[in-house]
């Protein structure tokens, strides 16, 4: 045992009862500007995931997702169907294991290195993996506590280049305290898996103890690292963390009241928090509530802390990774598809909170149906005034790995995917397919003519990025006819195109888990749809469905199913994936055949 960590281990704390630090029991009211955001036009970018977990953004804008309970990762962006990009093996996802955490290398331009946190056979562990190829994988740490529950799973790059992970206890609260294990701690070490030479304690990876599960890291604007914990039944915590400073855990909870014990500097009741991503923006720590089910927006300065503040309240269910996204919009999952959760028609999801002032004013629309495909090379968007472009550039090619024998290449592919969707079986798409298209082009690529004007429209999608529309060929000037009477033959008239969408259902029974029912319409004609109508009758082996809107229907009914405002426009052959809830009991189901009507 290292003499220093030795010789903090060695007094024994007292049991103290706990007290509030900054207790909250009845939050500041919010205002629609709360850490810079506006909150009154936060809306549903993604949808159609499963219990997403970790998130991290690639240098194109687009967003790696982590799925706790799938071990899949899904590229995202704003208004496209997700892509798979891989599965990740030997993950097991029993209780609340599974494949937690992802970071990307601080130098990922220059290295493609992607960094996982999952629950294996024996250990909770951190590999590292070159984009392209997930199964040249290199254990970067191994040996922390895995459990039923309480897995920790964070991990982030500091401002210090170092890789920080939070750990759990793993079920057992003597972890915690014990400088033997690696559970209930917060780590940290070099991007390889080796110990910084400044770390608290000589030769180990601990950085913070006494912790019960910590779910959230993230740094204020001078370097400070905060850090969110589940506690047990009395208080959840917001802390300071300090190298090599003890939290506590499993002495006490919340302010112990004891010098040799750090105290946290926001305590919460479980019923309000059971806090898990936190991020930091504009002088503002927000933490995603996943019993409390909404965002809490503490303000921070110079390591002090204001009154907390909560946003999104109740409305989009639990809240699990909060993170601020490259352009600039606040991004939020949730995980109503975990235990705990009731998950509705779309969930789960990924939220996005514009900053104050954005450019363009968001649309009336719950989701942004904008932003180029993520194509290896799409052409420039636009820029808003007195700002950098908010769209993406160039995707990157994967860089060959270090094993002689890597695996088939996920790189982005120019091609959209459009059948691609989270639960459903498909094979590794790189790039997501448009689940939605700004304008009535039936392909989403930005055009090599001039970009338009950047006024939005008064239909402007709320993403970001507008996509540009073609410029007019000019025509040449018609020549006056000699004859005194000229009768102008006319012109043929192009293909008025078609409009039609075919739906197809698919049934997850399962006897563990929240049966559901998912829904697939696909664009079949040669005009893009923006509405459609679905009609199917509930099938023998259920005894009813229901909508996200709260249709009830019983078997032998008849349900009808309306594109949402979040679907946007569907380009021919792309594709949008939806659930509904079934009632399902055991025994078979009969598929019914869905009409689709498009217009």
């Amino acid at each position: 045992m290292p003499k220093r960590l030795s010789a903090a281990l060695a007094a024994v704390l007292c049991v103290v009862t706990a007290a509030a630090a900054l207790a909250v029991t009845r939050p500041a009211p919010a205002t629609a500007a709360t850490g810079g955001f506006d909150f009154t036009r936060a809306q549903v970018a993604v949808s159609g995931l499963r219990s997403p977990w970790g998130m991290a953004f690639l240098p194109d804008r687009s967003a790696l997702v982590t799925e706790r309970t799938t071990a899949q990762i899904w590229r995202v962006y704003p208004g496209y169907t997700p892509a798979l990009v891989t599965t990740i093996r030997n993950v097991y996802t029993a209780g609340d294991g599974g494949l937690l955490g992802i970071a990307l290398s601080p130098t990922f331009t220059q290295d493609q290195l992607v960094y996982v946190y999952f629950t294996g056979a024996s250990d909770n562990r951190v590999v590292r993996f070159r984009w392209g190829y997930p199964d040249a994988q290199q254990v970067v740490l191994a040996g922390i506590p895995r459990g039923q529950s309480r897995n920790g799973g964070r991990i982030a790059f500091g401002p210090d280049g170092m890789l920080y992970v939070s750990t759990g206890d793993a079920g057992n609260p003597g972890n915690a305290q014990n400088p033997a294990t690696l559970g209930g701690k917060i780590l940290r070490v070099r991007p390889d898996g080796t110990v910084p030479p400044d770390n608290p304690f000589a030769g180990s990876p601990v950085y913070s103890y006494g912790h019960r599960n910590v779910q959230g890291l993230a740094w204020d604007a001078g370097d400070r690292l905060y850090a969110t914990e589940f506690g047990e039944d009395a208080w959840d915590e917001l802390n300071a963390i300090v190298p090599g400073g003890n939290y506590g855990w499993p002495v006490c909870q919340g302010v112990c009241g004891d010098s040799r014990v750090r105290d946290p500097l926001v305590t919460w009741h479980p019923a309000e928090a059971s806090p898990s991503g936190l991020a930091y923006a504009n002088g503002t720590l927000f933490a995603a509530a996943l019993r409390g089910t909404r965002l809490w927006a503490v303000p921070a300065a110079g390591g002090a802390v204001g009154t907390p503040v909560t946003e999104l309240q109740g409305r989009y269910g639990r809240l699990r990774t909060v993170a601020l996204g490259p352009d600039g919009w606040l991004w939020v999952t949730t995980s109503n598809y975990d235990s705990g959760g009731t998950p509705v028609f779309g969930d789960d999801r990924i939220i996005r909170i514009p900053p104050v002032g954005s450019w363009p004013p968001a649309s009336p629309s719950p989701s942004p149906s904008a932003g180029p495909p993520l194509s290896p090379s799409p052409s420039p968007s636009p820029s808003p005034p007195g700002g950098s472009s908010p769209c993406p550039s160039p995707s990157l090619s994967p860089s060959p790995p270090p094993s002689p024998s890597p695996s088939p290449s996920f790189s982005p592919s120019p091609s959209p995917s459009p059948s691609s969707s989270p639960g459903a079986s498909s094979s590794p798409s790189p790039s997501p397919s448009p689940s939605s298209s700004p304008s009535p082009s039936p392909s989403p690529s930005p055009s090599p003519s001039p970009s338009p004007s950047p006024s939005p429209s008064p239909s402007a999608s709320a993403s970001p990025c507008p996509s540009p529309t073609p410029s007019p060929s000019p025509s040449p000037s018609p020549s006056p006819s000699p004859s005194p009477s000229p009768s102008p033959s006319p012109s043929p008239s192009p293909s008025a195109g078609t409009r039609s969408c075919e739906a197809t259902i698919r049934f997850v029974l399962s006897w563990t888990a929240a049966s559901r029912g998912e829904l697939t319409v696909r664009n079949t004609g040669t005009l893009p749809i923006s509405s459609w109508i679905v009609t199917f009758t509930v099938p023998n082996g259920l005894s009813y469905v229901q909508l996200g809107n709260g249709g009830y229907t019983p078997r032998g009914g008849t349900v009808t199913v309306t594109n949402q405002p979040w679907n946007g426009t569907l380009p021919p052959g792309a594709a949008v994936t939806m659930d509904f809830a079934i009632g399902w009991s055991g025994g078979t189901v009969e598929v019914p055949v869905a009409t689709c009507t498009a217009a």
